[in-house]
């Protein structure tokens, strides 16, 4: 009787950060539905990724009046001295 599992029946997934497929391996064996990414390479990009877009978010965000308009008051303080 042969030891091991076959192979060719092994579950797989497309990994959500490069899009390549992957099967299931023994460490998976308790959150393989948890399973998002192939790599731990993978798995730090695709967080990296996120972070980057999380702080792009927050860049759009709008900022509060009085700082906008602290804001302005600066500019037009540099602009006038300028023109002085």
């Amino acid at each position: 009787m042969p030891r091991g599992v076959a192979k060719e029946h092994l579950p797989s997934k497309i990994c959500a950060t490069c899009q390549r497929p992957f099967t299931w391996r023994k460490v998976w064996e308790k959150c393989w539905d948890e399973v998002q990414t192939c790599s731990d390479r993978c798995k730090s990009e695709r967080k990296r990724m996120k972070q980057l877009a999380n702080k792009g978010a927050k860049q759009d965000t709008p900022q509060p009046v009085q700082q906008q308009q602290q804001q302005q008051q600066q500019q037009q303080q540099h602009s006038t001295q300028a023109d002085g």
